[in-house]
């Protein structure tokens, strides 16, 4: 996930500064922006070590042991790993870093506590894992499509697909929080609008 998140990121021309794992985190001020760099990421999750450190010897970077990189000013915070670990510290140091965006690529990163002070702050927009983290299970659902039809879509097409969808997220969900006054609380209005879609077809099967 992480280096996928890294090759999106650049495509749209944006640069990860940091990448964390079980050992720590490092902080690469130029960004993962080059081939050679996703390659050695890929060489690193084919090793099965999940650690990040030798990515701080390979390109001469900061390596920061046993520690998270939620310290790190960003404008964007994409967590992607695993469940609960971001705390009510990492939530207000991320805040007072002034961090504009909040979205999550993993299954609940962050705990009750600091997803809540997230959410309720003016300054910072949240994507919750619900909506943000569903763009792995609609690629899944393209990929059995094609397997279904016999199909082989380019990138390009799986990519614009993809995006389609996620426009379609998005747009339903401000269309909930539009309809409920819930302002601009894409978590709420995802959760709405998933709920609303769930009824209707479960009322339309006489459920």
């Amino acid at each position: 996930m992480a280096l996928g998140a890294c090759r999106k990121a650049a495509e749209l021309g944006a640069k990860v500064i940091t990448l964390s794992g079980p050992d720590g985190y490092i902080y690469d001020a130029e960004g993962i922006t080059t081939n050679e760099k996703f390659d050695f990421m890929m060489q690193m999750r084919a090793s099965g070590t999940d650690q990040v450190e030798p990515y701080a010897k390979k390109f001469g970077v900061p390596f920061f042991s046993g520690e998270k990189p939620w310290a790190i000013p960003a404008e964007i915070v994409i967590p992607c790993a695993i469940e609960n670990e971001i705390d009510s510290k990492d939530a207000s140091g991320i805040l007072e870093n002034g961090t504009m965006y909040y979205v999550e690529a993993a299954n609940m990163p962050a705990t009750y506590d600091a997803l809540q002070l997230l959410r309720m702050d003016p300054r910072i927009h949240c994507a919750g894992s619900k909506a943000a983290g569903s763009g792995g299970v609609i690629v899944s659902a393209l990929e059995m499509a094609q397997n279904s039809l016999r199909y082989s879509w380019s990138r390009t097409e799986v990519d614009a697909r993809l995006r389609c969808s996620m426009n379609a997220i998005y747009d339903a969900s401000i269309l909930a929080t539009e309809k409920y006054g819930l302002g601009y609380d894409l978590i709420a209005g995802n959760n709405i609008a998933a709920f609303e879609r769930i009824s209707k077809a479960m009322l339309a099967q006489g459920m």
